[in-house]
């Protein structure tokens, strides 16, 4: 089974079981709940029962008909006993036919006994009259909360039902984002290193070279200086990309920038192309920044330009809180143009140029930061553009 399967299955399993449960807990206290309302209108109903059969001597003919009017509009009963517990052996032998021996014990303690008896419930107490000490039992068939606890069922049934569907499709969508962007991740950190161990592979193995041509035999002191000037170009090459590595790694980290300050971007730029190309300042403006990170972004993206611009002009345009670097180079490849961010990567047509492929990923990495995007339009041989636009 694919991993995303698997997650989205322990996911939807455990939030179902979840849900399960408290649907049951909430069925169970909700039925009981039902149940014991219902004991309570029964109490109230032998009560009226008791009291319209044995008071009907002692209250007056207005007060004798309210206590039939409220034994009327109690719950409906199917049988009410009345047993004189004077007499043991009988009441005993009648009693036990409704209730065990615990509950006739509570009952001859003057406790309400509720007692379930078939299908129906009942419930029984010791009335006391001037005729006698009678228990009173009342059963009654209980259809409401049969029909709620019914419906409660059949409710839980389909919310749990639904719920495991959409929980299922909402997990199997996570789990695929989650692991498209795992995958994702893991590919460009993949490419990222097997490029990153290229790139440092290669001057190593030039210094490396140089060294044991400087071992086979003696050599003249102008011919040591070339040896030791190569390797110095080489050693060089590696502190660089090492260098850009870090800043590009501290970059991606995701910490956040602490030493920011507002910072104009004319004379940012102004200082970066000065000397180098055109800077056309028709709107300045201002952005909250890490002035040594934005300056090394801008000027990865005006050095590129300039190293691709095969001797042709470049113009920065500045404008509201847009910075447009254009040139009239070697332009980018229709092909290339999608993968010119990614870490390491080149374009099949720089030829010689010397570069590691890191400059641009870092410039993009250090403006995203800083809110802002970074798009590029080219047509190869007739040049590149570069925007920039800060929110």
């Amino acid at each position: 089974m694919k991993t995303g399967h698997k997650i989205s299955l322990i996911y939807s399993g455990i939030t179902i079981g979840l849900l399960l449960i408290a649907g049951m807990v909430f069925y169970f206290f909700s039925s009981n709940y039902i149940r014991n309302l219902y004991f309570h209108y029964m109490q109230e109903k032998a009560h009226a029962v008791a009291e319209e059969k044995f008071s009907k001597d002692e209250l007056d003919p207005v007060k004798y008909r309210n206590v039939v009017i409220r034994r009327k509009a109690s719950i409906p009963t199917s049988k009410e006993l009345f047993v004189n517990v004077e007499n043991h052996d009988l009441a005993r032998q009648v009693l036990s036919a409704y209730l065990d021996d615990e509950q006739i014990k509570q009952l001859y303690a003057n406790q309400t006994v509720n007692f379930e008896h078939g299908q129906e419930v009942g419930t029984a107490f010791v009335y006391y009259d001037n005729t006698g000490t009678f228990a009173v039992i009342v059963l009654s068939r209980n259809p409401y909360g049969a029909d709620i606890s019914r419906t409660l069922r059949w409710a839980l049934l389909f919310l749990v039902l639904v719920s495991a569907g959409v929980l299922w499709l909402i997990s199997r969508l996570y789990a695929m984002r989650m692991l498209d962007r795992i995958d994702r991740d893991y590919q460009t950190e993949k490419m990222f290193v097997n490029n990153a161990s290229h790139e440092i592979n290669n001057p190593l193995t030039a210094i490396q070279g140089e060294c044991e041509v400087g071992l086979l035999r003696d050599y003249s002191a102008q011919e040591y200086q070339d040896i030791l000037r190569r390797i110095a170009h080489e050693a060089e090459r590696v502190v660089t990309i090492m260098r850009e590595l870090l800043q590009f790694s501290h970059v991606r980290s995701g910490e956040e920038m602490t030493e920011l300050e507002p910072v104009s971007i004319a004379p940012l730029l102004q200082s970066i192309a000065k000397g180098r190309c055109e800077v056309d300042s028709q709107s300045d403006f201002t952005v909250s920044a890490d002035a040594h990170l934005l300056r090394m972004a801008f000027h990865n993206l005006i050095n590129n330009a300039i190293k691709y611009s095969d001797g042709q002009p470049v113009t920065i345009i500045i404008t509201d809180h847009l910075v447009v670097i254009r040139d009239r180079g070697i332009g980018i490849p229709k092909d290339d143009l999608p993968h010119i961010f990614e870490p390491f990567y080149r374009a099949s047509n720089t030829g010689s140029v010397i570069g590691h492929g890191v400059g641009l990923a870092l410039a993009k990495a250090i403006l995203e930061k800083h809110g802002a995007t970074v798009s590029v339009e080219s047509k190869q041989g007739e040049g590149t553009t570069a925007r920039v636009t800060f929110r």
